[in-house]
């Protein structure tokens, strides 16, 4: 108890820059197309400050911002998974693993009961690993996170290995959303690579598609809570395959295209259901598309101070990006921006 009242303290006192909140409305310089910039005043709701959204066809990219452009920076955050989805399919490509392949034959799990977890199972969330580690350190140091504005995930790879061997997985093979699973699942790749989950992503995924401007454990400007309230950057290393990816709305596009003309599209079919309708591939959702008579296969991201959506349509050909620097959901405007375009 004497250390969390310490804890609180520092962050009360090291985080009051950060708890001023400020009036969040659309940035009023507008770049791009006139019709998306259109779709926007009629239909995007809620708090809103940087915003950059794209529509994408096989051989299209149409790009709108608010405050932004194709170039401007964001934090992903869950939309990290989908690239380590596409990361994983490389891999068995390349013969380096097999979906069910247990994760302990690639890290120090030393008989840990996520040891014997599959790698499908912890890309579809269906390890049994909690969506965080239960630890108290952890919980408490969350909890300040929450309190200050500050990084959650601020822990190494030695960390999050430690910490998903203390956990349990008594859910196992039931869907339930995990960070630390996913975490666990991209450092399990990179160490069978010989690299570091950065290297490795860039050389497998970013690389080959030129999505120069895209990075992990990278910065991005300072991003806004729902209510306005300035929120440190979510810089993850450990945690990097999870949520610890900063891209543009133009890289995201380039990715969404490749999977569009078929280059990398087995991480997305679906393998599991996952709920209320859903389905689950390597990470990446598919659900009916709202408004229409076909799916779509989509990821969305949260960060302290983010929010993105990609989504496909790969009946129609089509895709969108919606990324914002203010924590409030863009799942319902990129739903429908989507729908419109099918």
């Amino acid at each position: 108890m004497k250390l969390i009242a310490v804890l609180l303290a520092i962050a009360v006192t090291a985080g009051g820059w950060l708890v001023r909140p400020r009036s969040l409305d659309l940035e009023a310089a507008r770049t791009g197309d006139d019709k998306l910039q259109a779709f926007i005043d009629k239909d995007y709701e809620g708090p809103g400050h940087r915003l950059a959204v794209a529509v994408i066809g096989d051989n299209s990219m149409v790009f709108a911002g608010r405050g932004a452009n194709e170039h401007s920076r964001f934090e992903i955050g869950s939309i990290s998974k989908a690239l380590t989805g596409l990361l994983l399919a490389d891999s068995v490509r390349r013969g380096e693993v097999k979906l069910d392949q247990q994760v302990g034959s690639m890290l120090p799990l030393e008989g840990a009961d996520v040891a014997n977890a599959t790698l499908e199972e912890l890309a579809t969330h269906t390890s049994g690993l909690p969506n965080t580690s239960h630890q108290p350190l952890v919980v408490t140091r969350s909890l300040l996170a929450s309190w200050s504005a500050a990084n959650p995930y601020p822990y190494d790879v030695k960390q999050v290995i430690d910490q998903a061997k203390a956990a349990g997985t008594g859910g196992r093979g039931k869907p339930a959303y995990s960070n630390l699973g996913a975490a666990l699942l991209g450092q399990a790749l990179a160490r069978k690579a010989g690299k570091s989950y950065s290297e490795v992503l860039a050389e497998r995924v970013l690389q080959p598609l030129q999505m120069n401007e895209t990075q992990v454990t990278a910065t991005a400007p300072v991003g806004y809570s729902s209510g306005g309230r300035k929120e440190a950057p979510w810089v993850q290393d450990g945690y990097g395959p999870a949520g610890g990816v900063v891209s543009t709305s133009g890289d995201m596009a380039l990715m969404l295209q490749s999977l569009l003309r078929g280059t990398g599209v087995e991480a997305l079919a679906a393998r599991k259901d996952f709920g209320d309708g859903d389905r689950i591939g390597l990470f990446w959702l598919t659900s009916p598309l709202t408004g229409t008579d076909h799916s779509m296969v989509w990821h969305n991201g949260g960060t302290g101070g983010y929010r993105s959506f990609v989504g496909l349509d790969l009946e129609r050909k089509r895709a969108v990006v919606v990324l914002s620097d203010v924590a409030a959901s863009v799942d319902d405007f990129g739903t429908k921006l989507l729908a419109e375009q099918s």
